[in-house]
């Protein structure tokens, strides 16, 4: 596909793009539905699942952009979307009803650990962009290694202290709704909930299957658009690219809001953007390399703002502001701007 026209890459694309939406809401609804049926999520292996399940678009172009040796597309997107994913919330806190922000209806100690745990991982993960391409063990990034880790120790740790009501405590006026260890149950979704377990499985499979082969036309054709363009490609993969694997997020997130699991609509996204960082693991084992020693400056400057948009939230979930402007909270807003901003800044440089 390297001599696709600028037409056809982008009918690909817009295509890619639609399937990857479709195939993720199926995706997340049949992995919502198997995690009730199991209880996939009250073990480490159970949250280890469901996060891949959660990353698959990611997962699917990071590994085409691997065996193609498009080095920059895997950091772009891995790092910079991060920034994506987290703006994401101001669309959640819009989408609230009621005189609060969704940081004070939905904030708690176990969202600031939530937060705090995936500012660690990015931070690592800049840490390793220092690191030489010289410096490996086989040929991983040290980094990569610590931060698979560092994830799933963090993640059971995590885990246990959702299970302390003490870190769960929020305001009396709050509105939480419900938590992990109450996931969305099948009845949520009656198509499912009338199905047997193998109907449920078989959609979950072909959506997976759907989702990995739109993963890596987005890949491919996210390079043509970007060269024919002559636009950088991690700002590319930081930006579009990362938009597009996001919209099953928002999807599904905006659910979680409509029916007031507003926690878990914020934890979900501190979820994704988390095990993106342990993507690099898989990175380096495809590319043969070691992806983050080769990240450049614009990428890391995006895993800045990532860290800088996640530390805004942390701040306000506990410092908790009461007012809404615009129909957002203050963070929300001073997310935007931050972020635009930023993006501006880039450009420019």
């Amino acid at each position: 596909m390297g001599n696709l026209s600028f037409t056809v890459s982008i009918i690909i694309f817009l295509v890619a793009t639609f399937v990857t939406w479709y195939a993720g809401i199926a995706l997340t609804k049949t992995t919502d539905s198997l995690d009730t049926r199991f209880h996939l999520g009250d073990a480490l292996g159970g949250l280890i699942l469901l996060g891949i399940t959660g990353s698959l678009p990611e997962l699917a172009i990071v590994s085409s952009a691997a065996l193609h040796g498009n080095i920059p597309v895997i950091a772009g997107n891995l790092i910079g979307g991060i920034a994506v994913q987290t703006l994401i919330i101001v669309i959640f806190d819009f989408a609230i009803k009621g005189k609060r922000p969704l940081s004070y209806v939905a904030g708690s100690l176990t969202l600031f650990f939530e937060t705090i745990f995936t500012i660690i991982i990015l931070g690592l993960a800049l840490l390793g962009t220092m690191i030489p391409s010289t410096k490996t063990i086989l040929f991983f990034n040290p980094l990569s290694i610590i931060i698979v880790i560092f994830w799933v120790v963090g993640m059971w740790l995590i885990n246990n202290a959702r299970e302390n009501p003490k870190f769960d405590a929020t305001e009396e006026d709050a509105a939480p709704g419900r938590k992990h260890k109450e996931r969305r149950v099948v009845e949520n979704h009656p198509f499912y909930a009338k199905r047997s377990t193998f109907h449920v499985i078989l959609i979950f499979t072909i959506a997976s299957i759907a989702t990995l082969v739109a993963g890596v036309l987005l890949e491919v054709t996210g390079v043509s658009i970007a060269t024919h363009l002559n636009i950088n490609l991690a700002l590319f993969a930081a930006t579009v690219l990362a938009i597009v694997t996001s919209l099953p997020e928002i999807s599904t997130g905006l659910e979680s809001i409509f029916i007031k699991d507003n926690m878990l609509a914020i934890s979900d996204i501190w979820g994704g953007n988390a095990f993106m960082i342990v993507i690099f693991f898989i990175a380096d084992l495809l590319a043969k390399k070691p992806v983050l020693s080769y990240t450049d400056t614009q990428t890391i400057l995006f895993g800045v703002l990532g860290i800088v948009m996640m530390m805004i939230y942390a701040v306000t979930f506990i410092y908790k502001l009461k007012k809404r402007h615009f129909r957002l909270g203050w963070d929300s807003v001073l997310e935007i701007i931050v972020y635009v901003g930023a993006i501006y800044f880039l450009l420019r440089i």
